[in-house]
């Protein structure tokens, strides 16, 4: 997938911004509306993602590493640079501790906070500099929302 990407990537931008790219790491995070497009117009500065066990993203990203911005069932879309990563155990910090401090930047609602009331883990992504691309596809398989590149 990664080189994938790579190829497409090489249609788009110039060769010193592509070379920046190939020394970082990368990761493909697949987004839902109404939430990318919060993203893609500068309303959502972070990302979140909850989980009951340790997985992906959770302790394996870190500051400016760049994810790949995948629509939901759709296309690549863009990508942002990682300005800071704050990982949480929901046992040690409340969840409604996060949503009472970052709700403003996370611009989700109170149903997505109720859907993860359960979750053990969050990570939160704090966006850097998010880069629109002219779409394409990708061979994406499975169900997984974030894949270490």
């Amino acid at each position: 997938m990664y080189e994938e990407i790579i190829k497409n990537l090489e249609k788009q931008l110039p060769i010193s911004k592509l070379n920046e790219l190939r020394n970082k790491i990368m990761h493909l995070g697949v987004f839902s509306e109404p939430y990318l497009t919060y993203m893609l117009e500068g309303k959502k500065t972070i990302e979140s993602r909850f989980s009951k066990n340790k997985i992906a993203p959770y302790n394996q990203i870190s500051k400016n590493d760049i994810v790949v911005v995948k629509k939901s069932g759709g296309d690549i879309v863009a990508y942002f640079t990682i300005k800071e990563v704050k990982f949480y155990n929901l046992k040690d910090v409340s969840i409604n501790e996060i949503r009472d401090k970052y709700y403003k930047e996370l611009c989700v609602d109170e149903e997505f906070w109720f859907t993860k009331k359960n979750g053990n883990y969050a990570t939160l992504i704090i966006i850097d500099k998010l880069y629109k691309l002219e779409k394409f596809h990708i061979n994406k398989k499975g169900m997984q929302t974030w894949i270490k590149l």
